[in-house]
């Protein structure tokens, strides 16, 4: 169970100075996230999580390739969540909601992250999910978990310099079927990218 929390003041936790850690290396990829939500969990470590959430400004919302909104876990990347390397959880939205479906997709992202912990079955790098329900995302039901950079390979910097992202991208089943015909599944991402899927809009058709 997830629920939202104020912070006190008290003693940092191991679990505390590793969120404290990953926000730092966001804030020192991105800025200052616009929102940080402290959340805490009742299932299996890490007792407390937190969400960066990064909304478009002004000038941002103008240009539609920058339009967008990103939320991105804090925490999770201290335990198995991902059997190819310690990593966060993190999804863009087009434009800039408001704050209760902000609220909404921090939990459902943060629900989908404790998925692994809870079942011990780490995700994977290039994974397809089915099944899935995301707010904002309602027709979608299919998602591919992919490297943040799918090229390279994203890790943070310091001081969560050892941690990666895997970026949820919200698939419809056709396209997660042509992903399949890869060997390579970051490649079938890039192809469905080349096709022109924009990830981050809930409303898009599908690139097959």
């Amino acid at each position: 169970m997830i629920s939202s929390q104020q912070q006190v003041a008290r003693q940092p936790s191991a679990s505390q100075e590793f969120v404290s850690s990953v926000l730092a290396a966001y804030t020192e990829m991105y800025d200052l996230p616009t929102r940080t939500l402290r959340l805490s969990r009742t299932g299996p470590p890490p007792s407390e999580v937190a969400m960066a959430v990064y909304l478009p400004d002004k000038a941002e919302q103008l240009v539609p390739t920058d339009n967008l909104t990103m939320l991105g876990t804090a925490g999770f990347g201290s335990e198995p969540l991902c059997a190819d390397f310690p990593c966060e959880l993190a999804m863009e939205v087009k434009g800039k909601p408001d704050e209760a479906s902000v609220a909404a997709l921090a939990e459902g992202l943060a629900h989908l992250a404790s998925a692994p912990l809870e079942s011990r079955l780490p995700f994977r790098n290039g994974e397809i999910l089915t099944n899935v329900s995301l707010p904002l995302f309602p027709q979608f039901s299919t998602a591919m978990l992919i490297d943040w950079d799918s090229v390279y390979g994203f890790r943070f910097p310091a001081p969560a310099a050892e941690v990666g992202l895997l970026r949820v991208v919200p698939l419809f089943a056709i396209e997660a079927d042509l992903v399949e015909t890869f060997l390579d599944r970051c490649g079938g991402y890039r192809a469905l990218i080349n096709r022109g899927m924009n990830p981050a809009d809930p409303d898009r058709n599908p690139a097959v």
